[in-house]
């Protein structure tokens, strides 16, 4: 298998775990009005979107989801998503290769006391997966502190389950962008 389309099963994964979290918090009242589930799912999502423009070279807007609420960012989340799918899918085995200037680096080196390493588009597209992953964790433990029980979605689960394009909430799958032949 190559990294492109390792990577490629990771996005759609990425895709069906995020519309399956957004379906599970729309559908329970009590989840969909907590703050502490809103601030994560607002934080993935424009991580997502800011990662996104860095690899289009746009500009980036850390707060593009700050005041959206839980309809508007499921919108959000599944445009990111296919905008970053088309992205994805645009790639080749040499462009994943590409070193990736991310506006911030600079600072996180004064944060952590060294000089960052130079880092690939393939790094940034393995950062956007685990760092969402890490985010619907954090999610998923605040709804059973919520008494709800949060869906399966871990990757061995997409895969059990034939991976299944994203069922986003509030409409039809769309266009199936980087579905495996």
């Amino acid at each position: 298998m190559s990294a492109l389309t390792l990577l490629t099963d990771l996005y759609r994964y990425m895709g069906w775990a995020d519309a399956l979290m957004l379906t599970t918090v729309m559908e329970n009242p009590e989840a969909a009005k907590d703050e502490l589930v809103l601030a994560k799912l607002r934080h993935l999502h424009a991580t997502q979107r800011i990662f996104l423009d860095v690899w289009n070279d746009r500009p980036i807007d850390p707060k593009a989801a700050d005041k959206l609420d839980l309809p508007a960012l499921a919108v959000f989340a599944r445009e990111v998503h296919d905008s970053a799918m088309q992205f994805l899918t645009s790639q080749t085995s040499k462009t994943l290769q590409t070193p990736v200037k991310l506006p911030w680096s600079k600072t996180a080196s004064e944060k952590l006391g060294f000089e960052v390493a130079e880092h690939t588009l393939a790094d940034t597209l393995v950062q956007v997966s685990s760092h969402s992953c890490y985010h619907r964790g954090q999610i998923s433990a605040r709804l059973r502190e919520l008494g709800i029980d949060p869906p399966m979605i871990d990757y061995i689960a997409w895969t059990w389950r034939h991976k299944p394009e994203a069922s986003w909430p509030g409409g039809d799958q769309g266009e199936k962008l980087g579905k495996a032949e």
